[in-house]
């Protein structure tokens, strides 16, 4: 196992990647991606094109600060839930989608941390050449690789 940051890379750690994250289609509406997301213990979706290629990604947060945003502006319930439908069902996720962070399986694993960090987040896309999502990596796995190595090492 290697423990070093500069010549590890994502490849070499493969089994750490999580293939069970989250897709759906940039088209599918802001209410199928909340069942999705309530339906699930993760936070976000990774938006997909037509060629499965990973074009954004979704968070729960995204959804609920468009709906908070709804209800500042209707003065009552009776205005506001119809809002809330016509948003949810109006709006798709790549509407708010934000723009993708991923890396590559050649990416080192220092790569992968510094664009972690750039970015501030816990878990990063990882893309084959053509750009189709093939899981994510998270932190907390890189971390445990990186200790485990370096205790294999001491021995």
């Amino acid at each position: 196992m290697k423990a070093n940051l500069e010549k590890t890379t994502v490849k070499d750690i493969s089994y750490l990647i999580n293939s069970s994250c989250l897709r759906a289609n940039n088209g599918i509406s802001l209410e199928k991606l909340a069942d999705m997301l309530c339906s699930s213990d993760r936070y976000k979706v990774y938006l997909e094109n037509g060629d499965s290629q990973l074009v954004g990604i979704v968070q729960a947060k995204q959804i609920a600060m468009k709906i908070l945003e709804l209800s500042r502006q209707k003065s009552d319930e009776e205005e506001m839930l119809p809002a809330i439908s016509y948003v949810m069902n109006f709006y798709k996720g790549g509407d708010l989608a934000e723009a993708p962070v991923s890396v590559k399986a050649s990416s080192t694993l220092k790569q992968v941390l510094e664009l972690m960090q750039q970015n501030s987040i816990r878990e990063i896309a990882v893309v084959d050449a053509r750009s189709r999502l093939v899981g994510t990596l998270e932190a907390k796995n890189i971390l445990a690789h990186y200790l485990q190595a370096k205790a294999e090492a001491a021995l």
